[in-house]
């Protein structure tokens, strides 16, 4: 079990580090192009893709290893569904609303600043994050066979 735990907060610990990464490329290019630069540079593109694959890889294995996880332990108690869901759709809303009220912000400032607000992307990590959990705790209940019949 504490290997379990152990493996499950590295899946964690390399989602949010892909979510960072994603969210850092994703408010320097849009940094950029709000102040009519253009294109950031390859490089920041680069450690976008980076970010997108740690997160996939995080996403990947915690569905499996909690699928596993449940089909060897099938008497686990689980949150209901509709907590999952309510977790996700309020997340949800304020990530959306979060980054709209923050471009909002970006494009009334007159001279932009080109640094990138550190917690604004741990906002933006946090919720992100609060999504993705429920998501693959719900993936894993509702996929077939994760449980001994």
């Amino acid at each position: 079990m504490k290997r379990f735990l152990w493996r499950m907060g590295g899946a964690a610990a390399l989602g949010v580090l892909g979510l960072t990464l994603v969210f850092w490329q994703l408010e320097h290019a849009s940094l950029y192009a709000f102040a009519g630069l253009g294109r950031p540079s390859a490089g920041v593109y680069a450690l976008l893709f980076a970010g997108l694959l740690l997160v996939n890889v995080a996403v990947f294995y915690a569905l499996n290893r909690w699928g596993r996880f449940l089909h060897e332990h099938p008497e686990t108690r689980q949150l209901p569904p509709w907590f999952l869901v309510g977790i996700i759709v309020v997340s949800g809303a304020i990530l959306v609303t979060g980054i709209a009220v923050h471009a909002g912000y970006l494009r009334s400032l007159d001279p932009l600043p080109m640094t990138i607000s550190q917690g604004f992307v741990a906002f933006e990590v946090s919720f992100a994050a609060l999504v993705l959990v429920p998501l693959v705790l719900l993936a894993v209940r509702w996929s077939g066979g994760y449980r001994n019949r």
